[in-house]
């Protein structure tokens, strides 16, 4: 067994050498926290996040003033109409979501699937191209689609063109979208005024 002194100046080096190098890693001067900082500032907020990019604020924004009002959704699969990964996410986490192939026969089968599962409205969401302004920060998405299956079978969901920013918060519509009247509804009458 070794002497006292060198089991105690072992246990003090293990014990303190990953101490030392967590406070190293987290540490830095201020030098180099100002640099990051004005880093930061010069190129601007970071936009990248996954559940937050150009794409997917456009495929919710699209979705959600759609009228019917959707309930479940395809998106084209194999072709430049296809929605980027991030607009398919977005899809998905709204409801149930198929790929619609141009192959008849596949189209056929997702009727099929589509009307066993009820008489819901379902919108196909195609992408029409995507173009970009001030240095990135602005992205107008296009969007297009038609409903597929029940009662709106063939009806078209208007194209549009979607603008959306990146502020200090993320991507964010440039300018808010009012929802336009759901016409598949009858009118409702009046209340009498008391």
């Amino acid at each position: 067994m070794p002497p006292l002194s060198q089991f105690t100046l072992r246990f003090t080096l293990a014990i303190t050498t990953p101490l030392v190098s967590a406070l190293a890693a987290c540490g830095g001067s201020s030098a180099d926290t100002r640099a990051a900082r004005t880093q930061t500032a010069e190129t601007g907020p970071s936009c990248t996040s996954r559940d937050t990019t150009a794409v997917g604020v456009a495929v919710r924004d699209y979705i959600t003033n759609a009228r019917p009002t959707p309930q479940r959704f395809l998106s084209a699969a194999g072709t430049d109409s296809a929605l980027p990964d991030d607009g398919f996410k977005v899809l998905q986490d709204k409801g149930p979501t198929y790929f619609y192939t141009s192959d008849p026969k596949g189209q056929a089968q997702v009727r099929e699937k589509l009307e066993l599962s009820g008489p819901y409205a379902s919108l196909l969401v195609v992408y029409r191209g995507s173009a970009e302004a001030d240095n990135g920060n602005t992205v107008t998405v296009t969007l297009g689609g038609h409903y597929v299956g029940g009662e709106h079978d063939g009806r078209v969901a208007e194209d549009r063109a979607i603008a959306v920013r990146c502020d200090t918060t993320g991507w964010r519509l440039v300018s808010p979208t009012v929802p336009p009247a759901d016409t598949t509804l009858p009118p409702q009458a009046d209340a009498p005024v008391p």
